[in-house]
């Protein structure tokens, strides 16, 4: 079992989605690009940050309601993840319960998913 601390404060807080309302409008299209230069510093900071390399800084995500709950890789021995805060910012309620092996099977599985769905072009 694993333990799951917030970001560092190293790293800026991650973006909200009220940050990203302009004149009444939402624009997705720039949060989603704040968002992935967030989780690319979160990223090397955790590489930085870590004896370990293979799975360190990878992302897994549990469905929870209508989003996702997120969290990257820190260690695997022991086992820590951080919280990733985006959109809802949702929790799953059992991730202190994953363990090594729920963790780098979640790892694979996404990998997997995106080079299926990596030819799609993107909307």
């Amino acid at each position: 079992m694993g333990k799951i601390y917030a970001p560092p404060k190293e790293v800026e807080p991650a973006p909200k989605m009220r940050d990203f309302m302009i004149d009444g409008k939402f624009d997705s299209i720039k949060m989603d690009e704040a968002e992935e230069k967030w989780v690319d510093k979160l990223r090397d900071w955790c590489k930085k940050n870590s004896s370990e390399r293979k799975y360190v800084g990878e992302i897994i995500q549990q469905g929870v309601a209508d989003g996702y709950a997120q969290y990257m890789v820190l260690s695997l021995r022991p086992l820590v993840l951080l919280h990733l805060s985006l959109g809802d910012g949702y929790q799953f309620q059992w991730a202190h319960r994953w363990t090594v092996s729920d963790v780098k099977m979640m790892v694979d599985q996404n990998k997997k998913m995106k080079s299926l769905f990596s030819s799609f072009p993107r909307p």
